[in-house]
């Protein structure tokens, strides 16, 4: 291409222009995926760096590579035992890719279940409601201590829908290709302890509790909720229920109201204390539920509790639940008059 020196085409030129064809003519190295198939997320996490691979089968059974991530480890997570290294790289891996596991199922593939390690800590009972998404973001990951670690990975992994398969059950192409990238060392040993963990104050922290109390009549109807954390800390919730109804059906809808802000926080331990004897009862199963009214309600309620797992429900004197009694009556003396027209945004 300089000028004035003459163009002459060997065999170095021919190899060039073959390879380049050559090139041209393979298909794309990385596919986009296809919607409501389940992605195939491997990971691994030697001395010093984390890496991913996403990858997807097609239409055929083939596998298809998707997206491939890397990065080096900081000095503060070379620290880090084994299984935490595994955990940090699916932690890398659905923060880079959160647009992609949001939409699929994930099948994550890897030497071990990091998620079941982090939800297997008991130091993460009873912590979530201390590590909100804003306030762990604020913090420089240098002052992380392993509690706040744990209970970050644990609530980012909640958000998605991942499933374990051992790495031994798969035996795809992508992950050939991947592993050879990213060799394990042969002294390289799995291990779920935590380093220093014998220095570390373990505490499993009581359930929290739950009253909840409904009340109704001619002038309008009401439920009132009240939760005491582990640190004995008083929350409570009141609601002005929008459609006149008895009485029991106001205490399934306060129990209803409570279950799913506690669906929402993703408590996993919770008693319940109510001083409606009927609805106690038929959630235990002493009394039939014989009106046909209660029934949708009582099917949602045990539907919520069997989402939760471990929930009890008790019994309490009337003396016991004043707080929530005091909120119900509140709420149902806040109705609306007739006239007042209020549109119902979300259910």
């Amino acid at each position: 291409m300089n000028k004035g020196v003459p163009f002459k085409w060997d065999q170095a030129c021919s190899n060039a222009f073959e390879s380049i064809k050559s090139y041209l003519m393979k298909p794309l190295v990385l596919a986009a995926p296809i919607p409501g198939k389940p992605l195939i997320l491997y990971i691994t996490a030697p001395k010093r760096s984390v890496g991913a691979l996403l990858a997807q089968e097609n239409s055929e059974g083939k596998e298809n590579s998707l997206y491939y991530l890397s990065r080096m480890m900081t000095p503060n997570e070379l620290n880090y035992s084994p299984i935490e290294k595994l955990c940090l790289a699916l932690v890398f891996s659905i923060q880079k890719l959160k647009h992609y596991v949001q939409a699929h199922v994930v099948r994550l593939v890897s030497k071990a279940n990091p998620i079941k390690f982090v939800m297997s800590k008991p130091v993460l009972m009873g912590q979530e409601s201390k590590f909100g998404a804003v306030w762990i973001k604020e913090l420089p990951m240098l002052y992380y201590s392993i509690r706040d670690r744990l209970a970050m990975w644990y609530l980012q992994f909640q958000q998605f829908e991942i499933v374990y398969i051992p790495q031994k059950a798969i035996k795809g192409q992508a992950l050939a290709d991947f592993l050879v990238d990213h060799p394990m060392p042969d002294d390289w040993e799995l291990t779920d302890e935590l380093p220093n963990e014998d220095a570390m104050a373990i505490e499993v922290q009581p359930p929290w509790k739950m009253y909840f109390d409904g009340a109704a009549h001619r002038g309008g109807a009401g439920a009132g909720v009240i939760f005491v954390t582990s640190q004995g800390e008083i929350l409570p919730y009141f609601f002005t229920l929008t459609q006149l109804c008895s009485n029991n059906i106001a205490e399934y809808q306060a129990l209803i109201l409570g279950l799913k802000i506690v669906v929402e926080m993703k408590r996993l331990q919770l008693q319940v204390f109510g001083d409606s004897q009927l609805v106690v009862n038929q959630l235990l199963g002493s009394y039939e539920v014989k009106k046909p009214e209660l029934r949708p309600y009582h099917d949602y309620a045990k539907k919520l509790m069997g989402w939760l797992g471990d929930v009890t429900i008790q019994h309490v004197p009337r003396k016991e639940n004043k707080k929530a009694d005091a909120l119900a009556a509140l709420a149902s003396s806040l109705t609306l008059p007739d006239q007042a027209q209020v549109t119902v945004c979300q259910k």
